[in-house]
């Protein structure tokens, strides 16, 4: 299901996070879920659990367990994201800020074994249309993690065809109406924006793809990459 480079990471994630078990005592009030539920969770094989299982685990912070599970569950819960399994439960960002409050006590093994997790979703993602989850979405993820940005961003660059153009489209539209990035990572988009190297790749796609639907879509892309470009100039950006 995977491609390999990302299956690879997603080994090394739960190769990374084994020795991690969920608390023998792990709790939830029981007036938020059924202790049974919980019970059958807890029960339940780490591979195993179903989107259901970890959509409610996570619709309950502070309810349901003290953050000490949440290493065991790290491997399948971005798992889960990344193959499209928890698409009704809200996007990747949901479990990067439930990981962000905890990995800085995580052992460099386990930091490094989700960045890589992280960065092979993020190139998978942009070589795919349609993609399991929106670059926006993964972007935004990444970016609640503390993580530089600017790497991420120079794969729009490196990567060749005409998906990450599109993502590229998709990623300035969800910008330009008004996502919201942690204060260090919008400096670092801004930057990019200012630096003309979306709106150069939006019109050389453009007029790779003329002439089609897609090559169109890439022209308003690129014309509104300038329009960003300028207004954040004139900001001092």
């Amino acid at each position: 299901m995977f491609p390999p480079d990302l299956e690879r990471t997603k080994d090394r994630l739960y190769a990374a996070f084994a020795h991690h078990r969920l608390p023998p005592d792990m709790e939830a009030c029981d007036h938020c879920v059924d202790p049974a539920e919980v019970e059958l969770f807890r029960c339940t094989p780490l591979r195993d659990l179903a989107p259901d299982q970890l959509g409610t685990y996570l619709s309950n912070p502070g309810t349901w367990g003290d953050g000490t599970e949440l290493p065991h569950l790290v491997p399948r819960l971005l798992e889960g994201y990344a193959i499209g399994e928890m698409a009704d439960w809200w996007s990747p960002e949901t479990v990067a800020c439930r990981i962000e409050q905890r990995w800085r006590d995580w052992s460099p093994a386990e930091r490094s074994a989700v960045e890589e997790f992280f960065r092979a979703w993020w190139r998978w993602t942009l070589t795919s249309c349609p993609a399991t989850n929106p670059a926006w979405d993964l972007l935004e993820a990444v970016a609640s993690l503390g993580l530089d940005v600017g790497g991420y961003l120079a794969d729009f660059a490196e990567l060749s065809g005409e998906e990450p153009a599109r993502h590229l489209a998709e990623v300035l539209d969800s910008w330009a109406w008004g996502g919201l990035l942690p204060e260090d990572a919008k400096r670092v988009v801004g930057r990019w924006l200012v630096a003309g190297t979306p709106a150069r790749l939006l019109w050389e796609a453009a007029v790779t793809s003329a002439p089609s639907p897609v090559a169109d879509e890439l022209t308003k892309a690129a014309e509104l990459a300038d329009l960003l470009r300028g207004a954040l100039a004139d900001e001092g950006v």
